[in-house]
């Protein structure tokens, strides 16, 4: 990018060079690019776009472009992305929030009235997003997040503290349950497991298969494999009447209802994401086992 542009040409050049790699919403990457390297936010740019760009500003806004332009997210580039109204750290070593994951948290948050003191697990917690909203939202519950991933625990102990809810939540490194005795010690089990099958893995966008995080995404087979084992694990450590949450892939409805077995859980709930989707599973562990 040349020196001595105003913020209307820095957009312009900016906006111009994404569109030509193939990044969507150009325009906006372009203004929350170029916001950053300023240290304002998109109002600023408007209302000043006439404004010179300082060098030390256009040196920033070009190193975030070619990241940018090399399919890098740009909520890895910003480091941060918002979930349930909380800004949330995130980096490669952390699947980056998004919207249908809030309708885990607001199921929880449904069916914990009445309970006076909940007892919640968020497994495979990665930025924490699901645990931090929780702890956040029920300040009587008892939050614990865990991951097999280390280097996940650390960013979501980090969200943690941002928020100032660290001593809410008990963090954990560990493969799915279990870390966790099978006794009945939880009122809600919460999970986004990794869903994606082996064979959908190259026709992700280039964002989320080049940069976010596989042992997030894929269980390396048949996408079903998380489900399997937690069904399996699950009901040994949730009490009677207790709740089991997993998001699920957008055409994948069918094949997790298959797997529940309704000697041990009531009739799943599959409430739906925004497009009308079935993206949550619900499970209730029946109050007398069978």
């Amino acid at each position: 990018m040349s020196e001595s542009l105003i913020i209307a040409e820095a957009l312009r050049n900016a906006a111009q060079r994404l569109r030509a790699s193939g990044v969507a919403d150009a325009q906006l990457v372009a203004q929350s690019i170029l916001a950053e390297a300023l240290g304002c936010d998109r109002t600023h740019l408007i209302v000043n776009f006439q404004q010179p760009v300082p060098d030390d500003a256009l040196d920033a806004c070009e190193r975030m472009l070619r990241r940018r332009e090399a399919g890098e997210p740009l909520q890895y580039i910003l480091g941060r992305q918002e979930f349930f109204g909380l800004d949330f750290e995130v980096t490669p070593d952390v699947l980056i929030p998004r919207p249908e994951t809030e309708l885990i948290v607001e199921e929880v948050v449904r069916l914990s009235a009445g309970i006076p003191r909940p007892v919640i697990a968020d497994i495979g917690t990665g930025s924490g997003c699901i645990a931090v909203t929780l702890a956040r939202e029920l300040p009587e519950a008892t939050v614990t997040a865990s991951d097999i991933s280390p280097a996940a625990i650390a960013i979501a102990r980090r969200n943690a503290e941002r928020h100032k809810l660290a001593d809410r939540i008990r963090f954990i490194v560990g493969d799915l349950l279990e870390p966790f005795p099978p006794s009945p010690q939880f009122d809600f089990i919460a999970s986004n497991p990794p869903y994606v099958r082996a064979d959908e893995m190259e026709g992700l966008q280039r964002e989320v298969r080049d940069w976010e995080p596989h042992l997030a995404l894929t269980d390396n087979d048949d996408g079903l494999t998380f489900f399997r084992r937690l069904f399996h694990d699950a009901p040994a450590r949730l009490k009677a009447g207790g709740y089991l949450l997993c998001e699920m892939g957008y055409e994948q409805a069918e094949k997790v209802r298959a797997l529940v077995d309704e000697t041990i859980w009531d009739a799943p709930q599959m409430p739906a994401d925004l497009q009308g989707i079935p993206r949550t599973i619900v499970l209730r562990k029946k109050k007398e086992e069978r």
